[in-house]
């Protein structure tokens, strides 16, 4: 079956590779900010400063150890 993409000569989108995820996550865990800053900074941020593709951080992000993910937080209300 031929890719829908590729026959209306559309480019497919960039897929980071294993090696650059493991990479960005190698490089992170010997950087002053750590991998915590690769899950939790602001995207832009993290790419820049790594000199990655955002699509790499994010799956950075998917990959990460589960002890560096952001918690989610409920925001508290105060019955008053």
């Amino acid at each position: 079956m031929t890719d829908p993409q590729a026959r209306h000569g559309m480019p497919r989108p960039y897929q980071p590779s294993a090696g650059e995820v493991d990479k960005l996550l190698s490089r992170a865990a010997d950087h002053p900010l750590g991998t915590a800053f690769v899950v939790n900074g602001a995207l832009d941020s993290v790419a820049a400063t790594f000199g990655v593709h955002a699509f790499v951080v994010e799956a950075a992000r998917r990959r990460a150890p589960s002890g560096d993910r952001p918690v989610a937080t409920a925001t508290a209300q105060s019955s008053r």
